[in-house]
């Protein structure tokens, strides 16, 4: 099956605001361990707002800086590539979501 990347690149203001709510949530969160709270921070919840079009940045986000994007990715996609047994395991779970994007065309 051939792989077809996605056209629908975000436009500079999407990436310019999403950077911005990024950095903000990860200078905000960092301290915390709590995953219910990092996915509840105001600019967590505002990069989902923002819709399917973030998606992209969201995976780049996730394979260069790493961080807890995963409840952001299955209410953007709708999708959950992680099987129950990964639960917990970070590393994994982040190596399933990227290569979800992968295989969706977000991410090369």
């Amino acid at each position: 099956m051939q792989q077809q990347i996605k056209t629908n690149t975000p436009t500079t203001a999407l990436e310019t605001r999403f950077r911005a709510l990024a950095d903000q949530w990860h200078w905000e969160t960092g301290p915390l361990s709590s995953s219910t709270a990092i996915a509840a921070h105001p600019a967590y919840q505002e990069i989902i707002g923002m819709g399917p079009a973030v998606i992209p940045l969201v995976l780049r986000e996730l394979q260069e800086r790493g961080g807890h994007w995963f409840a952001a990715l299955r209410a953007l996609s709708g999708e959950n590539p992680v099987p129950r047994e990964y639960a917990g395991r970070i590393p994994k779970i982040t190596e399933l979501w990227l290569e979800w994007g992968r295989e969706k065309g977000y991410i090369p």
